[in-house]
């Protein structure tokens, strides 16, 4: 049952941070010229995004029902899942939860150019959102403001860094085939500089967590909570570590040279897996004694 939880908080986390970052690149970094192309591009990708993220959050009821009850039975239990729903803290915030992402959906399937804005600040909602959700919930008062309101920052970076590397990796398409590269560039440039602040935050923010969670820093590691918290917080560190490595020597050295390019692909490709693997961690830890 938990390995079932598990795997559906995996997938909720990873598709609501996909749909925000890639939302989010096209709607905030992209130059105008390059908006449509690339919302073309990635749409796709968003919307199977946004439709994981509602099955997964009806799923996630689906399992906190089963936990509730028990057994498996509770899953599909109308009254266990009503109870869940309408008689938890955690069930009054899914349901508002599943609300946004079947509006987001609705969103991305109409194809406007009007709603590039409500598409992006509706998977925002959905993404910061979890903040009210894990052991940020279990603090009340001006800490448990706070740890949840840094919660939601973190997820927000999280998810601006990780969820951009799709549409940056069509950007480095565009500018190996060279159709729109000028505005592909200067949508990269964007990326690598406000990456700057998203890992930045996404740092700060999770010191912050785990002070606010553990009371400090999580060694030595005497559990499994601590053990799988510092794998994540050495992972983080070896994608900032990539994302400098692309702005300061690959891009320095060779500036957006074919060899340079075939680079920032492989890198990226890299940072997106570790991106999956901390979602992976994240997924798993959250669900343990954070003692």
């Amino acid at each position: 049952m938990q390995a079932a939880l598990a795997l559906c908080r995996f997938a909720h986390f990873l598709s609501a941070m996909i749909a925000f970052g890639a939302s989010a690149y096209v709607s905030l970094l992209a130059p105008i010229a390059l908006r449509r192309p690339l919302w073309r591009s990635s749409r796709s990708l968003v919307l199977a995004a946004a439709l994981v993220a509602l099955v997964s959050a009806a799923f996630w009821v689906a399992m906190e029902s089963a936990e509730m009850a028990g057994e498996w039975s509770g899953a599909w239990d109308p009254d266990t899942v009503e109870g869940v729903l309408f008689d938890t803290a955690f069930g009054r915030v899914w349901q508002v939860r599943l609300l946004l992402c079947a509006i987001l959906i609705g969103a991305v399937a109409v194809r406007s150019e009007t709603l590039r804005g409500p598409r992006t600040g509706l998977a925002a909602l959905v993404l910061a959102s979890l903040g009210l959700t894990g052991h940020a919930v279990m603090q009340t008062g001006a800490i448990g403001a706070l740890h949840r309101g840094a919660d939601a920052l973190h997820l927000l970076c999280a998810g601006a860094w990780i969820g951009g590397l799709p549409p940056f990796a069509l950007c480095l398409r565009a500018c190996a085939s060279g159709e729109l590269r000028g505005e592909a560039v200067t949508a990269m440039r964007r990326y690598s500089r406000y990456g700057h602040f998203f890992v930045g935050f996404v740092i700060v923010s999770g010191m912050t967590n785990v002070a606010l969670t553990i009371g400090g820093p999580p060694f030595p590691l005497s559990s499994p909570y601590r053990a799988l918290l510092a794998t994540k917080m050495a992972i983080v560190a070896s994608l900032a570590a990539l994302a400098l490595l692309n702005r300061y020597v690959i891009v320095a050295r060779w500036g957006l040279s074919a060899t340079a390019l075939r680079a920032l692909q492989t890198t990226s490709v890299i940072e997106i897996a570790l991106g999956a693997v901390i979602v992976a961690l994240v997924s798993v830890f959250g669900l343990l004694d954070p003692a």
